[in-house]
């Protein structure tokens, strides 16, 4: 229950006084009050066009709830705090708050129903069970709702005393004269448009704005909004009133919209509210959606200022051949500047390939790499700065025997490489092979792996590419030999490549992210043949080029253009343009 003692209200019909009283409470939501009974002058009921007189007292009893009707709905929320009074949500662009013609499902009000299992406050009935404020469909930020009646009632009070900080930001058109300033009117319903507000004469509700310029682009400035009462649109109806409308608003913004923005570039930055139950004053803030960020870093390129993205704590792991490195077998200025993008931005760069040392050699000095790579098809883990081996699975000696063979059968048909001293066998171009055939050797040496079996028990899959009309004829000399798991594709290169059962460039991956202290859930993965499968499928995010395969494109999560035309660079570019979105915490 309410009271008001009235006193320079005098002469207000009842309805237009509680209007501006009751938070959220529009004026035919006030008659419909006063028609069911709910408010009294001085103890009697009241009449919707009753005038109020110096000295009366006007009461207003809240509705008891009704039997809830909405439903309960499974949706995802993003919650920032909770505890048994009241929780704070981040609401994204696009959800409504609460049911309302044409929106009956999907909104806040649903998903809050699922998740506080009815242990929601009442005053405001059974449509909006919790809500103490609201902020529109398309736009972003914090909200807190309430769990019981008591709670619900302390944060209204702060809301209605001012003392309850909410601050937004925003983008908005032109560039505004003053760095700070204040906008203060009376805000109601469009005398012609009854779903639109506007600045009036006389007869709305007084609205205050509070804002600060925190950058400006010529043609747009960003700028920090902070309420001190909370109306209806508010914030987007009085930039609008000044002739600076926020970016993107198809309601009061210019009639040529923004459509990538997909509604008003608005968002509920920071709310604080002292708690209702323990008095502690509480602040809470929420990051810069991925379309706001994005079009704050696009207006500061194009105004020529230095963009800062983060990328610390995230790992880029790179294929080397028909990814990263072109026809040529150079990498590109635009790739290799992009790399660097990434580096000075914090992110780690590797490479994870099925090259050899040998002929690896040249890649990581030219990239500068300090970071360990995978090599041999995840088969190893080489230090670039200790020139060594760091971590290794192993593949029987007596493999040999089986690789020998495949290329006595076919000659040159097949393009093998036979490490000798480590004993691993890796897809490699044909004018390498010689340099391993003909005592081509580098100083490493292990201990070998001992067991009585030939080879094919323990290997998990052999992957060879051939000239089409033999593949037949070698997957046939394959299975004599007994390799399970067979896999046969066509190449325009000649290659063979057989596997320890423990080896790939998924487990690769994890080894890199144990080596480097990163998590898989901060990694990104880019490749182009079925070795970069596995890892593609493990990493965070995937990334195919266009003329990987056709499982490697279906796996990935982003497909670029080939390696032809700079798609590591494309690559990049997408991951620090949605970084926040895709590595969220």
């Amino acid at each position: 229950m309410r009271e008001y003692q009235i006193d320079l209200e005098a002469g207000q019909r009842i309805d237009v006084f509680l209007a501006e009283k009751l938070e959220g409470k529009t004026r035919s939501a006030v008659q419909k009050m006063v028609l069911e009974g709910h408010v009294f002058i001085n103890g009697t009921p009241a009449a919707k066009n009753d005038k109020l007189r110096v000295g009366d007292v006007v009461t207003v009893e809240e509705p008891r709830p009704k039997t809830l009707e909405v439903k309960a709905e499974d949706i995802p929320l993003s919650i920032v705090y909770e505890d048994d009074d009241l929780l704070v949500v981040n609401k994204p662009k696009g959800m409504v708050v609460h049911p309302a013609a044409g929106n009956d499902n999907g909104t806040l009000v649903n998903a809050l129903l699922h998740h506080c299992r009815g242990s929601l406050s009442g005053i405001n009935g059974v449509i909006r069970p919790g809500i103490v404020h609201r902020i529109d469909k398309d736009t972003s930020g914090l909200l807190v709702v309430a769990k019981n009646d008591s709670a619900h009632q302390k944060l209204a009070q702060q809301i209605e005393q001012h003392s309850f900080s909410r601050v937004y930001h925003a983008v908005v058109y032109g560039n505004l004269k003053e760095d700070e300033g204040t906008i203060e009117t009376q805000l109601g319903r469009h005398p012609n448009d009854r779903k639109k507000m506007a600045v009036l004469l006389s007869g709305g509700r007084r609205a205050v704005t509070h804002f600060k310029i925190l950058e400006r682009y010529g043609s747009f400035t960003y700028v920090e909004l902070r309420l001190e009462t909370g109306r209806t649109h508010q914030i987007r109806v009085h930039m609008a009133s000044i002739g600076h409308p926020v970016a993107g608003d198809p309601v009061y913004g210019p009639k040529k919209v923004l459509g990538f923005l997909n509604g008003q570039c608005l968002h509920a930055k920071t709310i604080g509210f002292i708690h209702p139950t323990t008095g502690e004053y509480l602040e809470f803030d929420s990051p810069l959606p991925d379309v706001f960020e994005n079009f704050l870093n696009k207006l500061r390129r194009e105004a020529g200022m230095k963009v800062t993205i983060n990328m610390k704590g995230i790992l880029l792991a790179s294929d080397l051949d028909g990814t990263l490195l072109q026809d040529d077998k150079t990498i590109s200025e635009t790739d290799k500047a992009a790399i660097r993008r990434f580096r000075e931005a914090g992110g780690t760069f590797t490479v994870a390939t099925g090259r050899s040392i040998p002929t690896l050699a040249p890649y990581p000095e030219e990239l500068k790499l300090d970071v360990p790579l995978a090599l041999y098809n995840g088969a190893m883990i080489y230090d670039p700065v200790l020139k060594k081996p760091i971590w290794e699975t192993w593949i029987p000696e007596d493999a040999k025997r089986a690789v020998s063979h495949i290329y006595q059968v076919f000659g040159e048909a097949v393009g093998i490489e036979i490490l000798a001293e480590c004993a691993l066998y890796a897809v490699v171009y044909n004018d390498f092979i010689d340099y391993h055939l003909n005592g081509g050797r580098y100083p490493i040496s292990y201990e070998r792996c001992r067991i009585s079996d030939a080879l094919p028990k323990r290997w998990r899959k052999v992957m060879f590419a051939a000239e089409k009309e033999q593949i037949g004829a070698l997957q046939k000399e394959l299975e004599r030999l007994g390799l399970d798991g067979v896999r046969v594709s066509h190449s325009a290169e000649r290659i063979v490549e057989l596997l320890p059962e423990d080896a790939d460039k998924g487990l690769a991956l994890k080894r890199l992210c144990d080596e480097t202290g990163i998590p898989l859930q901060k990694t990104v993965a880019i490749g182009d043949f079925y070795n970069d499968l596995e890892m593609i499928k493990m990493a965070h995010f995937g990334v195919a080029v266009s003329n990987a395969c056709r499982e490697v494109q279906a796996a990935a999560d982003l497909v670029v253009s080939s390696n032809r035309q700079n798609g590591v660079a494309e690559a990049i570019d997408y991951l620090m343009e949605n970084s926040q979105r895709l590595f969220k915490g």
